[in-house]
Protein backbone atom coordinates (compact mmCIF):
# COMPACT_ATOMS: atom_id res chain seq x y z
CA UNK A 1 0.00 0.00 0.00
CA UNK A 2 1.41 2.94 -0.88
CA UNK A 3 1.33 6.16 2.12
CA UNK A 4 1.94 9.51 1.09
CA UNK A 5 2.86 11.97 3.90
CA UNK A 6 2.26 15.45 4.57
CA UNK A 7 3.59 18.35 6.69
CA UNK A 8 1.87 21.71 5.89
CA UNK A 9 3.87 25.01 7.00
CA UNK A 10 2.98 28.88 6.64
CA UNK A 11 6.07 30.78 7.41
CA UNK A 12 5.24 34.79 7.95
CA UNK A 13 7.99 37.23 7.73
CA UNK A 14 7.91 40.03 9.17
CA UNK A 15 10.05 42.98 11.11
CA UNK A 16 9.46 42.90 14.67
CA UNK A 17 11.17 46.04 17.11
CA UNK A 18 13.17 43.89 20.36
CA UNK A 19 15.70 44.94 23.05
CA UNK A 20 18.83 42.77 21.61
CA UNK A 21 21.80 42.94 23.77
CA UNK A 22 20.60 46.28 25.44
CA UNK A 23 19.81 48.21 21.84
CA UNK A 24 16.10 48.56 20.40
CA UNK A 25 16.47 47.11 16.95
CA UNK A 26 14.93 45.58 14.11
CA UNK A 27 15.30 41.81 13.66
CA UNK A 28 13.78 39.88 11.59
CA UNK A 29 10.49 37.43 12.59
CA UNK A 30 8.88 34.15 11.31
CA UNK A 31 5.25 34.18 12.76
CA UNK A 32 5.98 36.54 15.14
CA UNK A 33 8.76 34.85 16.97
CA UNK A 34 12.71 35.18 17.09
CA UNK A 35 14.28 32.85 16.13
CA UNK A 36 11.25 31.23 14.35
CA UNK A 37 9.31 28.30 15.04
CA UNK A 38 11.19 24.87 14.55
CA UNK A 39 10.14 23.20 11.72
CA UNK A 40 9.25 19.09 12.82
CA UNK A 41 8.86 16.66 10.03
CA UNK A 42 9.16 13.07 9.58
CA UNK A 43 11.66 11.35 6.73
CA UNK A 44 10.09 11.05 3.47
CA UNK A 45 7.37 13.69 4.26
CA UNK A 46 6.41 15.61 1.85
CA UNK A 47 6.57 18.88 3.18
CA UNK A 48 4.35 22.25 1.83
CA UNK A 49 5.52 25.36 3.60
CA UNK A 50 3.92 28.57 2.22
CA UNK A 51 5.84 31.84 3.01
CA UNK A 52 4.34 35.13 3.14
CA UNK A 53 6.67 38.04 2.99
CA UNK A 54 5.96 41.03 5.10
CA UNK A 55 9.34 42.48 4.95
CA UNK A 56 9.84 45.61 2.79
CA UNK A 57 12.09 44.03 0.32
CA UNK A 58 12.28 40.69 -1.75
CA UNK A 59 12.93 37.92 0.00
CA UNK A 60 13.77 34.18 -0.36
CA UNK A 61 14.48 30.93 2.65
CA UNK A 62 16.57 28.42 2.19
CA UNK A 63 16.59 24.87 4.03
CA UNK A 64 20.27 24.75 4.87
CA UNK A 65 21.54 20.96 5.04
CA UNK A 66 18.38 19.27 3.08
CA UNK A 67 18.95 17.62 0.28
CA UNK A 68 16.83 18.87 -2.82
CA UNK A 69 16.84 15.61 -4.20
CA UNK A 70 15.27 16.37 -8.02
CA UNK A 71 13.64 19.67 -6.29
CA UNK A 72 16.66 21.97 -6.58
CA UNK A 73 14.40 24.86 -7.71
CA UNK A 74 12.73 24.77 -4.34
CA UNK A 75 16.21 25.11 -2.34
CA UNK A 76 15.62 28.81 -1.61
CA UNK A 77 18.70 30.50 -2.49
CA UNK A 78 19.75 33.05 -5.67
CA UNK A 79 19.84 30.93 -9.07
CA UNK A 80 17.52 28.54 -8.13
CA UNK A 81 14.49 30.45 -6.91
CA UNK A 82 13.57 33.56 -8.09
CA UNK A 83 13.05 36.45 -5.23
CA UNK A 84 9.37 36.28 -3.62
CA UNK A 85 8.04 40.27 -3.69
CA UNK A 86 7.73 41.90 -0.77
CA UNK A 87 3.90 41.32 -0.13
CA UNK A 88 4.07 37.96 -1.96
CA UNK A 89 3.35 34.39 -0.81
CA UNK A 90 5.21 31.42 -2.31
CA UNK A 91 4.56 28.09 -1.63
CA UNK A 92 8.00 25.56 -1.07
CA UNK A 93 7.42 21.90 -1.79
CA UNK A 94 9.87 19.64 -1.31
CA UNK A 95 10.59 15.92 0.25
CA UNK A 96 12.85 15.32 2.89
CA UNK A 97 14.17 12.15 1.52
CA UNK A 98 16.07 9.73 3.58
CA UNK A 99 17.47 12.15 5.96
CA UNK A 100 17.17 12.29 9.72
CA UNK A 101 18.69 15.00 12.22
CA UNK A 102 19.14 18.32 12.69
CA UNK A 103 19.25 21.52 10.44
CA UNK A 104 18.22 25.11 10.14
CA UNK A 105 16.32 27.47 7.64
CA UNK A 106 17.72 31.43 7.41
CA UNK A 107 16.71 34.06 4.72
CA UNK A 108 19.70 33.64 1.88
CA UNK A 109 19.02 37.34 0.44
CA UNK A 110 20.69 40.74 1.21
CA UNK A 111 22.43 39.74 3.89
CA UNK A 112 18.90 39.50 5.87
CA UNK A 113 20.04 36.66 8.20
CA UNK A 114 22.20 39.69 10.08
CA UNK A 115 18.60 40.09 10.87
CA UNK A 116 17.41 37.20 11.87
CA UNK A 117 14.86 35.44 10.24
CA UNK A 118 16.19 31.90 11.24
CA UNK A 119 15.14 28.43 12.59
CA UNK A 120 15.27 24.37 13.12
CA UNK A 121 14.67 22.19 11.67
CA UNK A 122 14.14 18.32 13.20
CA UNK A 123 14.11 15.36 10.90
CA UNK A 124 12.72 12.87 13.09
CA UNK A 125 12.87 8.75 11.97
CA UNK A 126 9.65 6.73 11.24
CA UNK A 127 9.16 4.15 13.99
CA UNK A 128 10.08 1.29 11.60
CA UNK A 129 13.68 2.94 11.08
CA UNK A 130 15.94 1.78 13.73
CA UNK A 131 18.44 4.26 15.43
CA UNK A 132 21.72 3.41 17.03
CA UNK A 133 20.45 5.22 20.34
CA UNK A 134 17.66 5.36 22.98
CA UNK A 135 14.92 7.96 21.90
CA UNK A 136 15.54 10.94 24.53
CA UNK A 137 12.83 12.67 26.99
CA UNK A 138 12.82 15.67 25.19
CA UNK A 139 14.20 17.68 22.04
CA UNK A 140 15.85 20.73 23.27
CA UNK A 141 16.22 23.64 19.82
CA UNK A 142 19.21 25.75 20.72
CA UNK A 143 20.25 28.59 17.90
CA UNK A 144 23.52 30.20 18.74
CA UNK A 145 25.18 32.75 16.30
CA UNK A 146 27.63 36.38 16.97
CA UNK A 147 25.49 39.63 16.43
CA UNK A 148 25.39 43.16 15.25
CA UNK A 149 23.19 45.73 17.10
CA UNK A 150 23.15 47.19 13.44
CA UNK A 151 20.61 45.90 11.36
CA UNK A 152 21.40 44.39 7.92
CA UNK A 153 20.55 47.15 5.90
CA UNK A 154 23.31 48.78 7.76
CA UNK A 155 26.22 45.73 7.76
CA UNK A 156 25.19 45.59 3.69
CA UNK A 157 26.24 48.81 3.04
CA UNK A 158 29.46 48.50 5.09
CA UNK A 159 30.34 45.19 3.10
CA UNK A 160 29.18 47.02 -0.36
CA UNK A 161 31.55 50.07 0.84
CA UNK A 162 34.37 47.57 1.14
CA UNK A 163 34.97 48.11 4.70
CA UNK A 164 35.05 45.56 7.59
CA UNK A 165 32.30 44.44 9.97
CA UNK A 166 34.27 44.76 12.79
CA UNK A 167 33.69 42.42 16.10
CA UNK A 168 30.41 41.37 16.52
CA UNK A 169 28.54 42.95 19.61
CA UNK A 170 27.84 39.96 21.29
CA UNK A 171 26.49 36.12 20.86
CA UNK A 172 22.80 35.24 20.99
CA UNK A 173 21.65 32.00 22.01
CA UNK A 174 17.86 31.47 21.14
CA UNK A 175 17.56 34.86 20.50
CA UNK A 176 18.71 36.06 23.85
CA UNK A 177 21.94 37.80 25.09
CA UNK A 178 24.70 36.72 28.59
CA UNK A 179 23.77 36.06 31.94
CA UNK A 180 24.61 38.71 34.19
CA UNK A 181 27.78 36.68 35.31
CA UNK A 182 29.57 40.05 36.21
CA UNK A 183 27.61 43.04 37.46
CA UNK A 184 30.52 45.23 35.80
CA UNK A 185 31.18 43.78 32.61
CA UNK A 186 27.75 42.49 31.59
CA UNK A 187 24.80 45.57 31.45
CA UNK A 188 21.69 44.94 33.79
CA UNK A 189 18.37 44.50 31.73
CA UNK A 190 19.35 42.12 29.26
CA UNK A 191 17.50 39.22 28.73
CA UNK A 192 18.64 35.12 28.82
CA UNK A 193 17.91 31.66 27.94
CA UNK A 194 17.31 29.67 30.48
CA UNK A 195 16.02 25.51 29.99
CA UNK A 196 14.63 24.04 32.76
CA UNK A 197 15.16 20.17 32.70
CA UNK A 198 13.86 17.17 34.56
CA UNK A 199 16.10 15.23 36.81
CA UNK A 200 17.16 11.43 35.81
CA UNK A 201 15.99 12.53 32.25
CA UNK A 202 17.99 12.17 28.81
CA UNK A 203 17.66 15.30 26.35
CA UNK A 204 18.31 15.49 22.72
CA UNK A 205 20.38 18.82 22.34
CA UNK A 206 20.11 20.59 18.81
CA UNK A 207 22.67 22.96 18.39
CA UNK A 208 23.40 25.25 14.96
CA UNK A 209 25.30 28.19 14.68
CA UNK A 210 23.42 30.49 12.44
CA UNK A 211 25.85 33.34 12.68
CA UNK A 212 27.34 35.46 10.10
CA UNK A 213 31.28 35.08 10.47
CA UNK A 214 32.02 33.69 14.11
CA UNK A 215 32.51 30.26 15.39
CA UNK A 216 31.63 29.31 18.74
CA UNK A 217 32.55 26.55 21.47
CA UNK A 218 29.63 25.17 23.22
CA UNK A 219 29.45 23.75 26.34
CA UNK A 220 27.52 23.03 29.77
CA UNK A 221 29.75 23.87 32.33
CA UNK A 222 30.94 20.41 34.76
CA UNK A 223 28.39 18.39 32.26
CA UNK A 224 29.82 15.69 29.12
CA UNK A 225 27.84 16.04 25.68
CA UNK A 226 28.07 13.04 24.01
CA UNK A 227 27.62 13.22 20.22
CA UNK A 228 24.71 11.53 18.04
CA UNK A 229 24.98 13.22 15.19
CA UNK A 230 25.91 16.10 12.66
CA UNK A 231 23.75 17.21 10.36
CA UNK A 232 21.34 14.32 9.18
CA UNK A 233 24.52 11.73 9.80
CA UNK A 234 25.38 9.71 12.72
CA UNK A 235 28.75 9.82 14.14
CA UNK A 236 31.28 7.72 16.55
CA UNK A 237 29.62 8.37 19.88
CA UNK A 238 31.82 10.31 21.82
CA UNK A 239 31.54 12.36 25.09
CA UNK A 240 32.85 16.06 24.64
CA UNK A 241 33.36 18.77 27.61
CA UNK A 242 33.25 21.18 24.15
CA UNK A 243 32.35 21.24 20.78
CA UNK A 244 33.79 23.85 18.43
CA UNK A 245 30.76 25.05 16.09
CA UNK A 246 31.42 26.87 12.68
CA UNK A 247 28.85 29.06 10.70
CA UNK A 248 26.50 26.84 9.15
CA UNK A 249 27.40 23.78 10.78
CA UNK A 250 24.78 21.07 13.02
CA UNK A 251 25.34 19.42 16.09
CA UNK A 252 22.99 17.13 18.29
CA UNK A 253 24.05 15.91 21.65
CA UNK A 254 22.63 13.38 24.40
CA UNK A 255 23.00 14.70 27.71
CA UNK A 256 21.77 12.29 30.13
CA UNK A 257 21.68 12.25 34.14
CA UNK A 258 20.64 15.70 34.76
CA UNK A 259 20.33 16.88 38.25
CA UNK A 260 20.07 20.76 38.09
CA UNK A 261 18.40 23.81 36.54
CA UNK A 262 20.68 24.27 33.46
CA UNK A 263 21.69 28.08 32.50
CA UNK A 264 22.78 28.59 29.09
CA UNK A 265 25.07 30.93 28.98
CA UNK A 266 27.49 33.08 26.81
CA UNK A 267 30.36 35.68 27.72
CA UNK A 268 29.73 39.14 26.86
CA UNK A 269 32.11 40.82 24.07
CA UNK A 270 34.27 43.05 25.63
CA UNK A 271 34.70 45.99 23.30
CA UNK A 272 38.30 47.18 22.77
CA UNK A 273 38.92 50.46 24.09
Amino acid sequence: MLEIHLSFLTLRSLTLMLLQLGVSQQVIAINGKFPGPTMNVTTNDNVVVNVRNKLDEELLLHWSGVQQKRSTWQDGLPGTNCPIPSKWNWTYQFQVKDQIGSFFYFPSLHFQRASGGFGGITINNREEIPIPFDLPYDDITIMIGDWYTRNHTSLRSTLLAGKDLGKPDGVLINGKGPYRYNDTIVPDGIDYETITVHPGKTYRIRVSNVGISTSLNFRIQNHNLLLAEAEGSYTVQQNYTSLDIHVGQSYSFWYPWIRMQVLITTLWQVPDL
